[in-house]
């Protein structure tokens, strides 16, 4: 997967000058949308909550097979609260990002009704999510995952701090070796999560996940690994484009 903030965008339509006519015509359309909204749960995702420190649009995001795709938007009240309703059918991934680049990633099926507070621009930690049991895994992974993040950071900065000083050499090998129990946590937690959750749809995002700028996971020396997201992935979601589209970009890694 690659990085959600360097996808395309869709283009934006803008229509001006309402008559009176048109006025009464986009407000049946708009009670209509909110109609469907509540009558049709089961062909839709309903996304809401309250994001702190938001300032402007909100928008909706949707995983397809090569990009994240602007597909909704809202624009928050003073309070920071916010609500989408959009037509879904069967599981996807999805994002919510500000006008900053702050995004968050979860997953929902038609029929979801996802919760989330608190801040994008401090995801995952000030960010949290509920409505389905993929989202709430998934969230359990970003933050183990981001507590591996911050320790990276903090003997980065170690090194930075003690450049040119005495014992130089002797702290950057203790650092190489504190990075690397670090790095072999990470990869231990992911084979057992993808172990302990096959079938989960959140494994999708686990093998793909990189740790800074470096998947942590390979195809050639994980392969038991990718076989297994594959094989539980294609029991519990045979049909779904996520689950397709990795089996045959398996079968051509092979």
């Amino acid at each position: 997967m690659q990085d959600a903030r360097n996808q395309q965008d869709v283009s934006v339509v803008a229509t001006n000058g309402f008559s009176p006519k048109g006025a009464q015509i986009w407000m049946i359309v708009l009670l209509l949308l909110v109609t469907a909204c509540q009558r049709q749960p089961a062909h839709l995702v309903v996304v809401q909550g309250t994001m702190e420190g938001t300032a402007g649009m909100l928008w909706l995001l949707e995983q397809k097979t090569f990009e994240l795709q602007k597909i909704d938007s809202v624009t928050p009240d003073t309070g920071g609260t916010f609500r989408i309703c959009i037509p879904s059918s069967g599981t996807n991934i999805f994002a919510l990002r500000n006008t900053a680049g702050d995004q968050a990633v979860f997953i929902a099926t038609a029929g979801d009704s996802i919760s989330v507070s608190g801040r994008l621009d401090l995801f995952p930690p000030e960010f949290r999510v509920s409505g389905n049991k993929e989202s709430e895994l998934l969230q359990t992974f970003y933050d183990y995952s981001y507590g591996n993040l911050r320790k990276v950071d903090s003997l980065q900065v170690l090194i930075e701090r003690n450049q040119g000083e005495e014992g130089f050499y002797e702290l950057t090998v203790r650092v190489n070796s504190l990075f690397n129990q670090i790095w072999e946590a990470q990869r231990a937690y992911e084979k057992d999560f993808i172990h302990d959750h096959a079938g989960a749809f959140a494994t999708l995002l686990v093998v793909n996940y990189h740790f800074g700028v470096r998947p942590v996971l390979s195809v050639k020396t994980d392969a038991a690994d990718y076989r297994r997201v594959d094989s539980g992935l294609m029991a519990a979601y045979p049909g779904n484009k996520h689950t397709l589209f990795f089996h045959q970009w398996l079968k051509e890694m092979k």
